[in-house]
């Protein structure tokens, strides 16, 4: 009778062991849940999902602030930002404390897409925290109150923390801007903000992503014709195209142990009510007059309860890290690597607990099919005007810089914002005095007119006047000099016939209008800075690629599995 080989018993328990360990490490990581939008309300599954979150930003030095920004309301604003979503041990110190105040969500204010983020993002993740993530950087990378623009540099700063983020499950929301209008004079910006969401649910959809785009409005006067509540109605109106799909309003109303109608929360939540969209506190946690370490937080129970509940599906408090100067909203104190929580995180942590009454589905008369109103603008306290700029195209601005433009920046002035926009203040004023305009890189906001080219970047914008100034002065070289800052493409431009066919063929093939944004990002010449680089006081982590991400089963551990593995099967002998 023929002998069975067979395998030694200890190779051959070792061997099932591994097998046993390689298809469970081979199964999906439970991923987190995801969070859909139906209607005006946000779902977890069938139930409804309410946003729990924390501010989570260190702070950065203001920023000097100019005539403009003082004309504006002189909201300070930072001058550098540190990525939290960058620095791994700083993310594994915070997420226990995450765990224990009971959050589901931190906002995040800025990042750097060059970095890595997979470490912080994946442990949020395991932690059953979402991150809504702001896509503006401070300064260049923001849309400007004072003069509002939506152009080719801040559209690829955006899309390149899109494609920087979409990967990871718990990513639950863009924030196109933060407090951009913060008056009634500079509502003028509304069409700018309106067209970033338009373009950036584009720019999602075409990536098959299902992100939210939101934006987050400073609190204001109330009333349905006050601008508080009319920006709140403009950004939502139109179309589910160009509408936000979360409405974020930045409030301190609620100081200390105020009450729902003494804060006027009652009238907030009445005014809002007709939003089509999940409406969210995206920063609360008054601190005026009472300190923010003896904040009772007893806001959170009225948020988080009817009637607010109707209109709002939670809120974010601020803030996780203190404010070196000013109001110290800090819910936590930091020395090194090392995070004390103060005498007010207990406070928060108990109302958080105390919020399982939230109602967990819509009200009766709810829909689940938004209705989108009419489109309104032009009052006295709502400057805006519903024609919104057109879709960035940068295609065409690479074109008419390539082939049209006679007069080029030098490398040094074309990457220095600073001299960009003196220098264009200049060229314009030359332009003037030779009876032409600057009005085709000109946008309008109040008077709803967009200039063929005001949607390309600032040095683009530049390159265009100087050529103009340049061809309109006979070619003279004199006139392509700016003080050291240009000089003339070589070769030179034959003549302007040859000017006007180059734009008219670049007009032809990349015609302006509204369309899924398509990107090559700029590598030089952006109003945006942040994206292309680590700040100064990070390093590069990793790959975008690496290992690390969500949902990997591998890395090292796969490879500490292979080697033992073929060890196991090594051993074998044939008896």
């Amino acid at each position: 009778m023929a002998r069975t080989a067979l395998l030694p018993l200890r190779p051959l328990a070792l061997l099932l062991a591994l097998l046993a360990l390689i298809t469970l490490l081979a199964q999906p990581s439970a991923a987190i849940a995801s969070v859909t939008r139906r209607g005006k309300y946000l779902y977890q599954g069938n139930n409804r999902f309410y946003i729990k979150g924390i501010a989570y930003q260190e702070p950065a030095p203001i920023a000097a602030s100019t005539a403009a920004n003082d004309a504006n309301g002189g909201f300070p604003e930072p001058d550098s930002f540190t990525d939290p979503l960058a620095l791994p041990d700083a993310c594994s110190r915070d997420v226990a404390n995450f765990r224990d105040l009971g959050i589901n969500t931190v906002r995040v204010y800025s990042v750097n897409s060059s970095l890595n983020h997979d470490a912080c993002m994946s442990m949020f993740s395991n932690a059953g925290i979402y991150v809504i993530l702001d896509l503006a950087l401070p300064l260049n990378g923001s849309i400007n109150r004072a003069d509002p623009i939506w152009d080719v540099s801040l559209l690829g700063l955006y899309a390149g923390t899109i494609d920087a983020f979409t990967k990871y499950d718990n990513l639950l929301a863009v924030n196109v801007a933060n407090e951009v209008v913060n008056v009634a004079a500079n509502t003028d910006a509304a069409p700018f903000i309106k067209a970033a969401v338009r373009d950036i649910k584009a720019y999602l959809h075409s990536k098959n992503s299902n992100v939210l785009v939101s934006y987050s409005s400073t609190d204001g006067d109330s009333g349905p014709t006050n601008w508080r509540d009319m920006l709140a109605y403009y950004l939502t109106c139109g179309s589910a195209a160009t509408s936000v799909d979360l409405y974020g309003l930045n409030s301190y109303a609620w100081c200390g142990n105020s009450s729902y109608t003494a804060s006027g929360y009652d009238s907030l939540t009445t005014e809002l009510a007709s939003l089509p969209v999940p409406a969210y506190l995206s920063e609360f946690g008054c601190a005026a007059g009472i300190g923010a370490n003896n904040r009772p937080w007893t806001e959170v129970a009225a948020l988080y309860s009817q009637p607010m509940t109707n209109t709002f599906s939670g809120g974010v408090a601020f803030s996780y890290f203190p404010q070196p100067s000013g109001t110290n909203y800090g819910l936590v104190t930091v020395s090194g690597n090392s995070v004390t929580t103060q005498s007010d995180w207990q406070s928060l942590k108990r109302q958080f607990a105390n919020t399982t009454s939230a109602p967990t589905s819509a009200p009766a008369n709810a829909s689940s099919s938004p209705s989108y109103a009419t489109c309104q603008g032009d009052t006295d306290n709502f400057i805006a005007s519903t024609v919104l700029p057109p879709t960035p195209n940068l295609q065409l601005c690479n074109c008419l810089a390539s082939n049209a433009f006679s007069c080029a920046l030098n490398p040094t002035a074309f990457n220095s914002p600073s001299v960009i926009g003196t220098l264009t203040g200049q060229a314009c004023d030359y332009l003037g005095q030779q009876g032409g305009n600057c009005a085709p890189i000109m946008a309008d906001g109040e008077a709803g007119t967009y200039g063929n080219y005001s949607f390309c970047s600032p040095a683009q914008r530049l390159e265009w006047a100087m050529s103009q100034f340049y061809e309109m002065t006979g070619f003279n070289a004199q006139s392509c000099n700016f003080a050291g800052n240009a000089s003339a493409k070589n070769p030179p431009t034959p003549s302007t016939l040859a000017v006007n066919q180059a734009f008219s063929s670049c007009l032809s093939q990349f015609p302006i209008g509204v369309s899924t944004p398509k990107l090559d990002l700029p590598t030089s010449g952006s109003s945006a800075s942040g994206g292309a680089a680590p700040s100064p006081t990070q390093s590069r982590s990793g790959s975008p690629n690496s290992a690390s991400q969500p949902g990997s089963v591998w890395g090292g551990m796969g490879l500490v599995i292979v080697a033992a593995l073929s060890a196991a099967l090594a051993g074998w002998s044939i008896l």
